[in-house]
């Protein structure tokens, strides 16, 4: 009698899971535990064309090729092919096989120093001394080799800059210009803090708007300045720009001259000039800072030439006021202002020795508390006592030292500049600076 049975068909084939056993439930006619063997054939996959994932890359891409060579994995540890790619990059340089085993780095540092190398886009002092001398900590050497360099962090494309001593110097090439006048060697550049002796001499004039819709100005700028009356350009001149920020700190027992301390935001160069509206046009042609509208411009000195030493032809005493930097130390090779000038008898050479006297620590307790000054008494059979320290002798007594010294590099009416030629010890505003006739 006919009825309704599960048939078991056992599967024999592939179906890319390997051979297996199917339960069908259906509808037909069977004997009870009857079993039907089927034969699966698995269809033909073509291999004209692989399928991808969207957003995975094809089978066979090389992952870390946009790795050097020294950065990529290898499977075998036991040897590396790997090459270590020593040039500097974007120098060209490139890794170089021969046979197994065999490497060589090829590089393109250069094998000789030429006697000028024009200035391209991109140049640097820092990275010529890389190029040239294989250290870029070289470039104050490089800069030593050119004086008409102003500023060693600004060249411009076009200069000429003598590689070499003996190399004759820049001379006469196609496309060459001199923007900057001749600097000695022996020359101190204020990069971004300056002095103005008298604001309302120093102050030219002020810079307004620019040509291009920029609220923040830099280099290539074309700039608009009004200049106060008095004052006269030419065509070329080059200007400093600045911002003051701050008056010489008031310094007990001594002269306060008239002035202040300046922030340089850059430099412009005169391109046009109407004398009836007072109207300047000209290029920022450096940017320490980001210029803006307001900006200051005058002949602010930012060079100062490291003069011989000179006699002095006075005896004086004179204060040291402040530094370039709103430092509260000071020290060798740092500018400083000094109370005394040209009507004092003071001029450019003359050195002035820095001296002090007293007991130092005991001046240092001016700005500590109480128990600096104690000190343990442990020879007492009672316990440890604690005592301040004595503080015997009038400071006022006690022979000068010489902290330092201080070269004078301009001289003003009431005031000079100086740099620190010497120090034993910090020096701080307020110290006292002699002048001995003769020396």
């Amino acid at each position: 009698m006919s009825r309704k049975s599960a048939r078991i068909v056992r599967l024999v084939g592939s179906l890319g899971l390997g051979a297996t056993s199917l339960l069908v439930v259906g509808e037909g006619l069977a004997q009870d535990g009857e079993t039907t063997t089927v034969t699966v054939t698995p269809p033909s996959v073509s291999t004209s064309s692989t399928y991808v994932a969207p957003g995975y890359p094809p089978p066979g891409t090389q992952l870390e090729g946009h790795l050097p060579s020294s950065s990529r994995a290898v499977g075998d540890i036991s040897r590396s092919s790997d090459g270590f790619d020593l040039s500097r990059p974007g120098s060209g340089g490139e890794t170089l096989r021969g046979n197994k085993g065999s490497e060589v780095v090829m590089s393109t540092y250069r094998m000789g120093v030429p006697e000028v190398h024009v200035v391209r886009r991109g140049d640097t002092l820092w990275g010529l001394s890389s190029e040239y001398y294989r250290n870029p900590h070289h470039w104050p050497r490089l800069w030593s080799y050119n004086p008409q360099i102003q500023n060693p962090h600004w060249i411009y494309p076009g200069d000429q800059i003598r590689m070499r001593l003996g190399g004759g110097g820049p001379t006469a090439v196609s496309g060459f210009i001199d923007r900057r006048t001749s600097v000695p060697a022996n020359t101190i550049f204020l990069r971004d803090q300056g002095y103005i002796d008298d604001p309302k001499r120093d102050v030219w004039g002020e810079l307004v708007g620019a040509s291009e819709d920029q609220m923040l100005l830099s280099d290539g700028n074309h700039v608009y300045l009004v200049m106060r009356k008095g004052v006269e350009l030419k065509t070329g001149q080059l200007l400093t720009l600045f911002r003051e920020v701050r008056t010489p700190e008031r310094v007990p027992g001594a002269r306060r001259p008239k002035g202040a301390i300046v922030a340089i935001k850059g430099s412009v160069k005169i391109t046009q000039w109407d004398p009836k509206t007072r109207v300047a046009r000209g290029v920022i042609v450096e940017s320490l800072d980001v210029i803006e509208r307001g900006t200051r411009v005058g002949p602010v000195g930012r060079r100062f030439d490291v003069v011989p030493p000179r006699t002095n032809q006075v005896d004086l005493w004179a204060r040291i006021l402040t530094s370039v930097y709103p430092h509260v130390f000071m020290a060798q090779h740092q500018i400083v202002f000094i109370d005394r000038g040209e009507k004092d008898g003071l001029m450019a050479g003359n050195r002035l020795l820095v001296v002090r006297r007293g007991d130092t620590w005991r001046r240092s307790l001016k700005t500590s508390t109480r128990m600096a000054r104690d000190r343990l008494v442990l020879e007492t059979a009672e316990g440890v006592e604690v005592e301040p320290t004595p503080l015997g002798g009038d400071e006022q007594t006690f022979p000068e030292e010489i902290m330092g010294e201080i070269r004078i590099l301009r001289t003003r009416k009431d005031s000079s500049i100086a740099v620190v030629t010497v120090s034993h010890r910090e020096l701080v505003p307020g110290d006292r600076a002699v002048a001995r006739r003769g020396y």
